[in-house]
């Protein structure tokens, strides 16, 4: 409509009017001449394609970017200014779209996943300002920049999800090698490569188990005196530590030759399996390659150094790709998962009580309501990602290790019921 009413103004025309005689080629209530007409409708045609192009919703920021001059190297700094200040930018745009305690909670993963690739969400600047300062040791730029509100909410929308359906996930992260060539577990590249796709997962919001429940898995592996344990017992020595997610992780490593005389190369190529414990659901298999340049004539340390360098590379790109398949699987079947009704009957109150606080204390549980509460009897909903088995399954081992011990009296649907065991006999 806007693009109509500016040519109508060009031509001179008025708001429609009564509709016009059939007999005349005529626009809103006036008779206008053929030539007239076709420059109109494509002007108009012209502008609505370029309205198109132009995102639906702008905000406009002014921002700063400086960045330090290096060996007199203005060009390079006004580039890194300017992209300093696009990220500015797009900081700013951050706080008008979120509350301040929301970008706080989640201020890592907005600057990983989104001010790194600030330029996507500007989608034109000015310059207002730009120069060294006087001292000639830094760039500075001001620029008015219309950062785009749509995809900047979209972006926060899918981080948000993946927050929220992943904050309170715990996951185990096991070194464990199929291929025969993978390097030993405490190879320093394979230590590197845990770091790193510790860190990844840390950042997405995850929580890491630290090294000691590890080892003890690594140690009941060992006692079992096998180390191609099968991916389904690390799975239950996992659930037994009562973590969510099992990453099962290996590095192949290796050098590879001379090219031309001058460079060599170290290499590694990071596989990482992602499974849920507590249905068995393998979420995410993903795999990367890493590599670093090295002189032909490189000695042990520059080649110990360069296989961490190229794990690192690998472990956080295949640990970036296995969180996306992660944060997919939880958004294809809901936050919230499926709705139960869970009632137990023959309890006390204090038995009571610790099935609540195990219940509001256990990852894998949303939006908890306490239904009835009367005498020996306890009525519960909840939203869990887990099927009635496992859920059952998963209550059972979990309140028995507080000293309270069910029995599956009856399950239809979603309704489970629970009773004492204890108190029946």
């Amino acid at each position: 409509m806007q693009a109509v009413e500016t040519m109508r103004s060009l031509l001179g025309q008025e708001s429609p009017g009564p509709r016009c005689r059939r007999d005349a080629p005529a626009l809103w209530g006036r008779p206008v001449p053929l030539l007239a007409q076709a420059l109109l409708l494509t002007a108009a045609l012209l502008a609505l394609l370029l309205t198109a192009a132009v995102p639906a919703r702008a905000t406009e920021v002014e921002a700063v970017g400086e960045a330090a001059v290096l060996n007199n190297n203005l060009a390079g700094a006004r580039k890194q200014a300017l992209l300093n200040a696009q990220r500015n930018a797009v900081e700013q745009g951050v706080g008008l779209v979120l509350d301040s305690k929301t970008v706080a909670e989640n201020f890592e993963i907005i600057k990983d996943k989104v001010l790194t690739s600030a330029q996507g969400f500007v989608t034109r600047y000015t310059v207002l300002e730009e120069g060294p300062t006087p001292d000639q040791q830094t760039f500075r730029v001001k620029i008015k920049a219309e950062v785009s509100q749509d995809l900047l909410e979209d972006r926060l929308s899918a981080l948000r999800i993946l927050h929220q359906a992943m904050g309170n996930k715990r996951v185990m992260v096991v070194y464990q090698s199929e291929n025969p060539n993978a390097i030993e577990r405490t190879h320093g590249a394979a230590r590197t490569a845990l770091q790193s796709i510790r860190d990844e997962f840390n950042k997405a919001g995850f929580r890491l188990f630290n090294e000691a429940a590890t080892d003890k898995v690594y140690r009941q592996v060992e006692r079992a005196g096998r180390v191609d344990r099968p991916v389904d017992d690390l799975i239950a020595m996992a659930l037994d530590q009562q973590a969510d997610l099992l990453v099962r992780f290996e590095n192949v490593a290796g050098q590879r030759g001379p090219k031309g005389g001058l460079f060599s190369a170290a290499f590694a190529t990071i596989r990482i399996s992602v499974f849920e414990t507590t249905t068995g659901r393998q979420l995410a298999d993903s795999q990367a390659e890493g590599k670093q340049l090295l002189q032909a004539n490189a000695g042990p340390y520059d080649w110990e150094k360069g296989l961490a360098t190229a794990a690192e590379k690998a472990a956080r790109q295949a640990a970036t790709e296995s969180v996306q398949k992660i944060a997919d699987y939880y958004k294809q079947i809901g936050d919230e998962g499926f709705n139960y009704l869970l009632a137990f009957r023959g309890f006390n109150d204090d038995q009571k009580d610790l099935i609540l606080d195990f219940l509001e204390s256990t990852p894998g549980f949303s939006n908890l309501s306490e239904k009835k509460n009367t005498i020996d009897y306890l009525e519960v909903e909840l939203f869990s990602s887990q099927d009635a088995s496992r859920l059952r399954r998963m209550l059972r081992a979990g309140l028995k290790e507080k000293g309270i011990e069910l029995q599956t009296q009856s399950t239809a649907g979603n309704r489970l019921v629970f009773s004492n065991l204890k108190k029946q006999e």
